[in-house]
């Protein structure tokens, strides 16, 4: 017998990450101003186990956070101030790369969890579906910076800025419902195979979109999203199709949604659809490469 002469050393040892220039910039953007952590790498325990997932590219993680705060943090925070977002922004904000895909083939695009957490999907897709070009700068190391050109902005405002919005919807309601009349508006049309109707279909109903007619919370924060981040020329363009019927359904709804955005939360919708207006059109301006 012997003794042996053990390590004071675990051999279990707990994964760092070395902190990089965009963790800094995230401590600077996301972190000190409104308390919001942006996971870009993968965490099981803050993904949904239901689903495979891939792993965010970090590259494309970058270009949304800055998306995100250009179109949707800063637009509120310069309508109100920095402490609206502040006390009403996710906690927890992680960045997947592939979409949540359900059984019934339809694509879950982000979730919005106890008004703490927001989590965003396809991130991916911004490169896989060319909707931006990435353009390294110096060939040697791809790390050290890169333009970006976009490809598709509509796209863009669709898998992620809506989604942003209509998920920070979800946490405004969690915070302060919104008015009982507006589930009276369309109570009889709600349906749960939502995914069976197309957007042409659901307007002339007084649906903004097939997914609003799901339920009234989706519907609510449909509205909300899809007035904010579209020109009045594509909002016009839906009730178009909607149809003098359809049409009244909605700018009822969007009343609603209006008076509860000021009421409660003291935003001018109009202001913010304003502000994000402008935005969309200085989206070539963001310095990509700096963080």
């Amino acid at each position: 017998c012997y003794k042996d002469e053990l390590s004071p050393t675990s051999v279990i040892m707990d994964s760092v990450n070395p902190e990089t220039d965009f963790d800094r910039w995230l401590n600077e953007n996301f972190l000190l101003p409104y308390n919001i952590n942006f996971i870009y790498r993968y965490e099981d325990i803050e993904s949904d186990m239901d689903y495979d997932l891939v792993p965010a590219d970090e590259t494309c993680a970058r270009i949304l956070a800055k998306l995100i705060k250009f179109l949707w943090l800063d637009p509120y925070t310069e309508v109100s101030d920095a402490h609206f977002m502040r006390q009403n922004s996710p906690r927890v904000m992680p960045v997947i790369g592939s979409g949540a895909w359900n059984s019934n083939n339809t694509l879950q695009l982000g979730t919005a969890e106890g008004g703490l957490k927001i989590t965003f999907y396809v991130t991916n897709w911004l490169v896989t579906q060319e909707y931006i070009t990435i353009n390294y700068n110096n060939g040697v190391d791809e790390t050290d910076g890169y333009t970006v050109t976009i490809n598709s902005m509509d796209d863009i405002n669709y898998y992620f800025l809506h989604t942003a919005h209509h998920e920070f919807g979800h946490i405004l309601n969690q915070n302060k419902a919104y008015p009982t009349d507006f589930n009276l508006i369309s109570q009889d049309q709600y349906v749960a195979q939502w995914n069976t109707l197309t957007d042409a279909e659901a307007l002339p109903i007084g649906f903004i979109s097939a997914y609003a007619s799901s339920q009234p919370g989706e519907d609510f924060v449909e509205v909300l999203s899809y007035y904010i981040t579209s020109s009045d020329e594509e909002w016009n363009a839906r009730l178009d199709i909607a149809g003098t019927s359809g049409a009244a359904i909605i700018e009822r709804k969007l009343n609603i949604v209006k008076n509860y955005m000021a009421d409660s939360w003291n935003i001018d919708l109009d202001e913010l659809r304003s502000v994000l207006a402008r935005r969309y059109e200085e989206v070539e301006s963001i310095d990509w490469s700096d963080f």
